[in-house]
């Protein structure tokens, strides 16, 4: 047999690690393992097969055909060899030995046993796992004594030093909550922060608790960067500023969109499992997460630099003939976010992508249209909501639109969705909510009889999540890996777009969610756990669902009530997850690899990146490479560059659709009357630069419909956001030369964003 060796003996079996050579300082881990299994009789239970007794034995139960045992290790091992003594009713089987890698069962060894007492398995190399399965696969029952696991723990050791004290290692937002770590330094140990380079000028001063410690009230007007210390440790330095982290991220999340397209981005070759985007498959969500970020913050995006240009099919080789070009093109000028939401339409339109996942998609280019009108011809909408209503409620698929990651048992987007999608990510909860409300907010706009269908799959759909969904089991949350945010986004919606016909026990059901996503998340990192005992989803790359939870987190502070006791702590535990990702981890390191040399202020980026692979991301800039795994937590930065690395445009839409909420969750609007003057104000991430002028357009709206423009300056470089202030002259409103008639009784109302990211300010006239 391949990969391992047989050593008989007769010996008794609990004097075996110290009578065989092979074993001889040998560490049995089994000693430290956690067993569990598919089944076990009452007598004969899973810990039974590592207590290294032969005389007791883990028994799974008569009519288990896919009986198994899996041994769980504290953290990242090298498994060296097993032994093993089966029980009685096992003189002879056919099993296998297995290990996890990246959320599947892999192959060690066949194992085939014929009468041995005792068998001795020795790898021809160390494998590197935290937990071991052996699996019956002859459908009989498993006895099995004793299951060593020998080895030791492993240790990377090129990690190189890690940070005792672990920050956002870019920054932090002004105003906001501010966390790090400090792992293994006790209660009430001090910390203080002073400016970079100046140990002597302390600016704050706080404790630790927890091995965690917070400055969430230390918010200084300044640009330099500051050192936070804890006795001799000292972190990364870090700066705080007016939206810092949209700062550093809403250029370069455009920039990896555009570079991340097929055919067209930085990469011109046709790429299997690919569509509009490299490596994308048919659930990246990417459409999804485009028009959310616009309507968060339509003048961000409006006011970047014009990037792109239509590239036309016509000058492409024959093999992507018709892969792109049914949309008609858009104008020079048109912003490279609009560009994008035209791309990932045109694909979908022109190759007839019929999969659930992809025509749900369609609904929010559709449902943006008002908002994309000024850039983009009235035949892109028209070709689009033609090949949407054509297809929304066909079940099959053809074969060019799916791939062998296709879970959907049929894909009539008007059908309830009773099946969850695995850690892959591919079919979270309530995916087809949002469309469905979407087209039936369209189909109003375009006068369609038959509108009111969607409203009713949306509303059966949202009805038996909050009638069947069971958040403590994990694959509800955090087992839908980057795809999470999907399920409560979907709440958020209905709650806010539809105020008065959403099910009965919507908000009941997210105050729930809350408080369990609290008690996951209280451990020395803020960080939200899988279930109680594991971190992540085990074996598994979750860079996107740390990317994506804030954007459920701040769906359900939307919803949660005001005085909710889990309001303050939901808010910080959002903000972790930011950190997490820039250096707050166990690893002490930013999760991309040229993160140092792209992100202003990252100083230490991922070990590695992933060369090549599907969608050949690895020279874009923004990729998020790689996270802490399970053997990482709660700290063992030891481990190093273990577990699989590699982006994905999956991780990257999640962290987009998290910056649309979190720019939409803080904007705020006000209007006041005092005597005969108005007094606006917006808070918006807008400031970026820390100019010492910056300034805002927006429209005042008459209850009648007429407009006002008014200009809205920034009061110094850091504020968070911009004033005006007009005189009430005569029943008038005057702004730069433009009046507006606003009588006692009447109304005038304020916007930002669109649709359902909107936020507004109304007021009537005293």
């Amino acid at each position: 047999m391949k990969n391992y060796k047989y050593t008989l003996s007769c010996i008794t079996f609990s004097l075996l690690l110290f009578c065989s050579s092979s074993l001889i300082a040998q560490q049995n881990l089994s000693f430290s393992g956690t067993a569990t299994a598919s089944s076990a009789r009452s007598a004969n239970p899973a810990a039974n097969a590592l207590d290294n007794e032969g005389k007791t034995s883990w028994k799974s139960d008569e009519g288990d055909e896919q009986a198994w045992l899996m041994v769980r290790l504290p953290g990242a091992t090298e498994v060296k060899s097993l032994a093993l003594k089966p029980g009685a009713e096992n003189q002879s089987l056919h099993a296998q030995f297995q290990y996890l890698l990246n959320g599947e069962w892999r192959k060690i060894m066949d194992l085939e046993l014929a009468g041995e007492e005792i068998l001795e398995l020795d790898l021809e190399k160390p494998l590197l796992t935290d937990r071991i399965r052996l699996q019956s696969m002859d459908g009989k029952v498993l006895d099995l004594a004793i299951l060593n696991l020998i080895g030791q723990s492993y240790e990377d050791a090129s990690v190189g030093e890690v940070k005792k004290v672990l920050v956002n290692q870019s920054g932090y937002n002004l105003h906001r909550p501010k966390g790090f770590t400090a792992p293994g330094v006790g209660d009430k140990t001090s910390f203080t922060i002073h400016p970079s380079g100046q140990p002597e000028e302390l600016v704050y001063e706080g404790e630790i608790m927890g091995e965690k410690g917070y400055f969430h009230d230390f918010n200084p007007n300044s640009k330099e960067e500051f050192v936070l210390s804890v006795g001799e440790e000292q972190s990364f330095p870090f700066r705080i500023g007016p939206y810092w982290l949209e700062r550093i991220s809403y250029r370069p999340m455009l920039d990896f969109m555009m570079g991340a397209r097929h055919y067209v981005g930085n990469i011109k070759e046709k790429r299997p499992l690919s569509y509009a985007w490299r490596d994308g498959d048919f659930f990246n969500w990417a459409m999804q997460s485009l028009v959310a970020m616009y309507f968060s913050n339509p003048k961000a995006y409006e006011r970047m630099e014009v990037t792109g240009v239509y590239v036309s099919n016509a000058d492409f080789p024959e093999e992507t003939k018709g892969k792109w070009g049914k949309l008609d093109p858009f104008p020079e000028h048109t912003p490279d976010i609009v560009q994008l939401m035209h791309w990932d339409a045109d694909v979908k339109v022109s190759q007839q992508l019929d999969h659930e996942m992809q025509k749900a998609e369609l609904a929010h280019f559709l449902y943006a249209w008002p908002n994309l009108s000024e850039w983009l011809p009235r035949q892109n909408f028209d070709q689009v909501y033609k090949f949407a209503r054509e297809v929304w409620e066909k079940s099959s698929v053809s074969d060019h639109a799916t791939s062998q990651y296709d879970t959907s048992p049929e894909h009539n987007l008007l059908a309830l969705k009773t099946q969850l999608g695995t850690t892959k990510g591919e079919m979270p909860p309530g995916f087809s909510i949002i469309p469905n409300l979407m087209m039936y907010e369209v189909g109003k706009r375009e006068g369609d009889t038959w509108a009111e269908k969607y409203f009713d799959a949306a509303y059966r759909q949202m009805e038996w999540i909050i009638t069947n969904l069971d958040w403590q089991d994990p694959m509800t949350t955090k087992g839908q890996r980057m795809s999470e945010h999907i399920t409560m986004r979907a709440f958020a919606y209905f709650y806010h777009q539809f105020p008065d016909r959403h099910p009965e026990g919507l908000k009941e059901k997210v105050e729930n969610w809350a408080s369990l996503m609290v008690a996951r998340s209280d451990n020395l990192w803020d960080f939200r756990k899988y279930d109680e005992d594991e971190w992540t989803p085990p074996g598994w790359n979750e860079t996107g669902n740390i990317l994506g939870f804030p954007a459920a987190v701040f769906s359900a502070l939307s919803i949660v009530s005001k005085d909710d006791p889990n309001r303050d702590r939901l808010e910080t535990i959002a903000w972790a997850h930011f950190e997490n990702a820039f250096g707050r981890n166990p690893t002490g390191r930013q999760f991309s690899y040229k993160g140092p040399e792209e992100v202003e202020g990252v100083d230490l980026g991922w070990y590695s990146r992933h060369r090549g692979g599907i969608g050949l991301l690895d020279e874009l800039p923004f990729v998020f490479d790689g996270s802490p795994k399970n053997f990482h937590y709660p700290n063992h930065p030891e481990v190093g560059n273990l577990g699989w690395t590699e982006g994905w445009v999956q991780f990257n839409t999640a962290y987009n659709t998290s910056m649309a909420y979190l720019a939409n969750y803080y904007t705020s609007l006000r209007m006041e009357q005092h005597g005969n003057q108005l007094r606006i104000s917006i808070e918006v991430p807008l400031n970026f630069e820390y100019r010492d002028e910056d300034s805002l357009e927006l429209n005042l709206v008459h209850e009648n419909g007429d407009l006002l423009p008014v200009r809205l300056h920034q009061k110094d470089p850091f504020s968070l956001g911009y004033e005006a202030v007009l005189e009430i002259d005569n029943n008038t409103l005057r702004s730069n030369g433009q009046h507006l008639k606003w009588q006692k009784g009447e109304e005038i109302s304020l916007g930002y964003g669109f649709g359902f990211m909107q936020k507004t300010a109304n007021i009537k006239r005293e």
